[in-house]
């Protein structure tokens, strides 16, 4: 017997007539709601049976849109579902570009899953070949994060919207990190000439992400938010927008570059956003995905952003935690003391950028690091930063903070 064949025995998983139905239940103003019948089997990975996506002041009407276009953010929430369980997903209708990217984005995720079986069906009563004027138009996922705010300046010719959906990093409930991270949007676009899309949504409140993650990571060996749900759930929130403003590209940044993944001997790390799977989502004839910045380290991007901020006398606030809801970063967790010590490692100061830091901050990055160093990924990223920092070790050699760090061995155990 294969590993895959026990552990699809071992969860008892089998051939079943299980489906998910998705229904557009109605667009009211420029919010969509849809609703979902769901077969018993499949129960217990949702958390509710209807979900909504609204599109903040924009200035048309979102009924311009078809029903084929509109289905496809409910639907990619779901896929992942429906391929694991080998289960149907039943809809009225479907843009026939973005149907005939979907057998291809199954096969890309195979590739990078090969413990998983990706099998499932997608029942449709009309696929219709839509169509969008053949723009120039660009719009940019954006949360303040180092990989979105480099995608952002190294495209800043290309005259962003940047979009930014609420219920995914800042969840729906958090009124007053929602509030404060808007506001930094808001500076950032200012400061930046940009326009802003907000999107309001649900997604992440429809999907028991942690039974999933419970059956699924040991074939996975990641979660499942992570591992298969958060690329094409975030990126197909823009493709309504995307059509009734005919902006035929749409960017997400990268999470991981092609060098650090050859360290790993892997062509790319594999993840629910990765460039084999992105870049294959098309819709409408002409719209595409493109994930961007794959060529650079995070290292790489941190000094994109700081020259880039030098050099144009521009502000930047950097939201990196996953620790805290309130919109700030904690300076104490991995991916804040992470970034803090990547922008200090280009000779910037990270309280310019969003951060609070003193010396207890390298007193919490010395007693951690071991942690937030062991596991192979994380551990490259902080290889790219102790390299940076050895480019000029005589600069930082008597700097108590940062010379025990020059010196550590990070080799992966």
């Amino acid at each position: 017997m294969s590993f895959k064949e026990a552990i699809f025995k071992r969860f008892n998983y089998k051939k079943r007539n299980s489906f998910i139905k998705i229904n557009i239940e109605k667009i009211s103003n420029n919010t969509v709601y849809s609703n979902m019948d769901i077969s018993n089997e499949l129960d217990e990975f949702f958390i509710k049976k209807s979900s909504y996506i609204e599109y903040i002041n924009i200035g048309r009407k979102l009924n311009q849109v078809p029903e084929g276009i509109l289905i496809i953010p409910f639907l990619c929430n779901v896929l992942p579902i429906s391929w694991m369980f080998d289960s149907k997903i039943i809809i009225n209708e479907i843009d026939k570009t973005f149907y005939n990217s979907i057998g291809v984005i199954k096969n890309k995720y195979s590739l990078l899953y090969p413990k998983c079986d990706f099998k499932g069906e997608l029942i449709v009563k009309n696929i219709v070949d839509y169509e969008m004027d053949n723009t120039e138009n660009y719009l940019s996922f954006f949360s303040l994060g180092v990989d979105s705010t480099s995608t952002v300046i190294s495209n800043i010719d290309k005259n962003l919207t940047l979009v930014t959906i609420r219920g995914s990093d800042i969840p729906l409930e958090e009124k007053n990190g929602w509030k404060y991270i808007s506001e930094k949007i808001a500076d950032f676009s200012n400061e930046f000439d940009l326009d802003t899309l907000f999107i309001k949504s649900d997604f992440r409140k429809l999907i028991n992400t942690g039974i999933l993650s419970k059956k699924f990571s040991e074939i996975l060996e990641d979660n499942w938010w992570h591992g298969l749900q958060h690329g094409m759930s975030i990126i197909s929130h823009a493709i309504p927008y995307a059509y009734l403003y005919d902006i035929n590209n749409i960017l997400i940044a990268s999470t991981y570059s092609k060098s650090e993944s050859k360290l790993l001997g892997m062509d790319e790390i594999p993840c629910a956003s990765c460039p084999s799977v992105d870049n294959e989502i098309k819709f409408a004839k002409n719209g595409i995905v493109f994930h961007d910045g794959v060529e650079n380290s995070r290292q790489d991007k941190i000094g994109i952003i700081t020259n880039y901020c030098d050099n144009n006398n521009k502000k930047d606030f950097l939201h990196v935690c996953w620790e805290k809801t309130d919109g700030k970063n904690c300076n104490l967790c991995e991916k804040c003391s992470r970034t803090i010590m990547g922008i200090l490692s280009e000779k910037k100061d990270p309280n310019l950028y969003g951060f609070n830091v003193n010396d207890k901050t390298f007193e919490n990055i010395k007693k951690n690091i071991n942690l937030f160093s062991k596991n192979k990924v994380t551990n490259v990223l902080w290889i790219g930063i102790q390299e940076k920092f050895l480019e000029d070790i005589e600069y930082w050699n008597d700097d108590k903070n940062i010379n025990w760090f020059l010196y550590m061995d990070l080799s992966f155990k």
